[in-house]
């Protein structure tokens, strides 16, 4: 089973399967309220008019409206349950709730919106294409893109027992990636204002631009005598001066606008860094505290069991041995010293009479 990481929560994905099976449940739960709508209009119709009365103009009008409402009633119904199903609290259709599945937005690992839901089905129009990237890592359709989504398997959060309080650990971490997603969103909108800046900016320059070229313009026509053909380059000249100013001001002002946002950015981003590095250290904190409480009920098992004891007759037998070889490896030298002692008088012997025999030989010669 292949998972996912999303704001920081590991789920696990749905199978292909499973969700053709919440698909099929959908369409088939929507179409069994059409038909019970049909078989409701029905028995409506034969309460007001009875069997008899069916061919009479006046029945067949008011049958001719109820067809109408019953029709109007099942578009409406299949467009909401097929493009809206998906959009409930938890991001789940009665197929997907049924099944313990689940759709997720990507950027934040919230449930998928109405607006996501739509999204994501109305690019099941455009198949085979649709069907085809779902075959990708993350088992997203073509509309999954679109809206960003992913489909998961639902997993309750568990409920905490009276005196459990949620992980520090965790709640740092959610904090840090909340502030992470805010921080983007405002980095977002500074640059779209300094987007607008730049548009300002530009239409300045370029009413400049054009004031200066119709300034040129009045120039040439007045030294060829043309003082009409002048004044009408005047006017234009002195229109776009003004759309100038115009664009001066709205820029100057955009101007100091995208300079409080990037102060105010900046400060974000402060803030964001001193979060992390105060997380940082309450983590290891925490975590010491963690080990030192470990420690301690790891040394009062370890006192419980009698450990020390063991290890203090180990020691003592350890130290036995140690006596005991150290006694047989004295015993030994000593033994081999005698040894050497009487084989050098062996050699010794025998070289006394080795010499008394060649003194012998020399006198019986």
């Amino acid at each position: 089973m292949k998972s996912i990481k999303i704001a920081g929560k590991k789920f696990k994905l749905a199978s292909r399967l499973t969700r053709l099976y919440a698909l099929f449940i959908d369409i088939a739960l929507i179409g069994a309220a059409q038909s019970v709508l049909g078989l409701l209009l029905s028995i409506v119709a034969l309460l007001l008019f009875g069997i008899g009365s069916f061919g009479s103009p006046q029945s067949l009008l008011s049958i001719g409206g109820l067809s109408i409402f019953a029709f109007l009633f099942s578009i409406v119904l299949w467009i909401f349950g097929l493009f809206f199903i998906d959009g409930f609290r938890k991001g789940q259709g009665i197929g997907k709730k049924l099944l313990s599945l689940q759709v997720l937005r990507l950027k934040d690992g919230k449930p998928c919106t109405f607006k996501d839901a739509f999204l994501r089905r109305f690019a099941g129009l455009l198949q085979p294409f649709d069907l085809l990237w779902f075959l990708g890592k993350k088992q997203q359709r073509l509309g999954d893109k679109f809206a960003e989504t992913v489909v998961v398997e639902f997993e309750p959060e568990p409920e905490q027992t009276e005196g459990e309080t949620e992980d520090p650990v965790n709640v740092l971490e959610n904090a840090i990636v909340e502030m992470k997603n805010r921080l983007a969103e405002a980095r977002e909108k500074v640059d779209a204002s300094i987007g607008v800046e730049k548009q300002f900016q530009d239409a300045y320059e370029d009413a400049v631009v054009q004031a200066d070229r119709w300034q040129d313009r009045a120039v040439i026509s007045l030294k060829a005598g043309r003082e009409d053909l002048a004044r009408e380059d005047l006017e234009k000249r002195n229109q776009y001066q003004r759309l100038a100013e115009q664009y001066k001001t709205q820029w100057e002002e955009q101007k100091q606008i995208v300079r409080s946002l990037s102060d105010l950015l900046e400060h974000l981003q402060q803030k964001m860094t001193e979060a992390q590095g105060k997380k940082a250290s309450a983590v290891a904190k925490h975590r010491n505290v963690d080990a030192e409480i470990h420690l301690r009920e790891m040394l009062e098992e370890i006192q419980d069991n009698k450990t020390f004891e063991t290890l203090a007759k180990m020691e003592q037998d350890a130290t036995e041995a140690a006596t005991l070889a150290k006694a047989a490896a004295e015993v030994d030298v000593t033994y081999q010293d005698a040894k050497l002692a009487r084989e050098f008088a062996g050699y010794a012997e025998e070289a006394s009479i080795d010499k008394d025999l060649a003194e012998l030989k020399a006198k019986v010669q």
